[in-house]
């Protein structure tokens, strides 16, 4: 099943075990306050929701189309060589005076402080309708408005396709459950994390969101958690079962929740059952967790 992939791509510029964040000074000089020296050199690696699940996508083995946004630029250019090298075919959409760009410091216990251009961030087209039959994954701010999304999606089921839909990240005001009553019918996979799926479910309490997805979604519904697994709500279930991560010593974390959705989309398109393709995908995100390069660093042998 060829596999297409909407959404954002960014060039990630990012200072590993930064001491400290600089403070705005009082005057345009260099000073021991506003400069920081780190003890490492930056790393430059493949950054967006779209293009990093389409890179791992592609390495594991999917036919896979990018519909996203690419400047034509020196980061345009790093970008899709990397893509173009992975075996992803990149189709863009509008013109990006730009590509977008995330410099991000991160610390000893790999918090995060990020500095993001976003492009042309005027929401994300989505590619006319393939004749063949495809799984759809759209992912990424700012996501399609929601009518163009739930049309696009209704052409996908009804060819016999898979669609998915990931949540994040969340820059502005969530969708709620209602707002996004239109998709439900056609969704098959709902991805998210815990801080999202509270927020589209307006609740703090995470077996409270479960029920109210559940009242109004009957299909697929993935949590990632980061180092305490997956949560997983089986479609028409109302039992969650949970998925340990793969252990491994944590490096990086940026672009791990997108290089398991990439995983899990591939898999799924070879047409393994969903707890296969769950723990292949949890391999992948932890390969990715143990690299300083992002998703440029998955290891293949996570792949099967």
């Amino acid at each position: 099943m060829h596999l297409t992939i909407s959404g954002i791509t960014v060039v990630d510029v990012i200072f590993p075990r930064v001491p400290r964040l600089p403070v705005w000074p009082r005057h345009t000089e260099f000073t021991a306050d506003n400069l920081v020296l780190v003890p490492e050199a930056p790393v430059i690696t493949l950054g967006g929701n779209g293009a990093n699940a389409a890179y791992v996508a592609a390495r594991c083995g999917a036919r896979v189309t990018l519909s996203t946004q690419l400047g034509r630029d020196a980061f345009g250019d790093l970008a899709r060589g990397w893509l173009d090298a992975a075996g992803c075919r990149v189709v863009t959409v509008g013109r990006a005076a730009a590509t977008a760009v995330n410099v991000t410091a991160a610390n000893v216990r790999h918090e995060r402080a990020t500095l993001f251009y976003p492009g042309r961030a005027s929401g994300l087209l989505l590619r006319p309708a393939l004749a063949r039959r495809e799984a759809l994954l759209v992912c990424g701010w700012p996501h399609p408005p929601l009518p163009a999304l739930a049309r696009r999606f209704r052409e996908v089921a009804r060819a016999g396709g898979l669609t998915a839909l990931d949540t994040g990240p969340i820059l502005e005001r969530p969708w709620t459950l209602v707002e996004m009553q239109p998709l439900w019918p056609h969704l098959r996979l709902l991805l998210t994390n815990e801080y999202e799926l509270r927020a589209v479910a307006r609740t703090q309490n995470l077996p409270a969101a479960l029920r109210k997805v559940r009242a109004v979604y009957a299909g697929e519904l993935i949590v990632k958690r980061g180092a305490d697994g997956v949560l997983r709500l089986p479609a028409g279930s109302v039992e969650p079962q949970m998925l340990p991560a793969t252990r491994v010593k944590i490096v990086n974390t940026v672009g791990a929740g997108d290089a398991f959705n990439g995983a899990l989309l591939a898999a799924l398109c070879r047409g393994q059952p969903m707890g296969r393709a769950l723990t292949i995908a949890n391999r992948v995100a932890a390969s990715v967790v143990a690299s300083p390069l992002g998703v440029l660093g998955v290891k293949a042998g996570r792949m099967q």
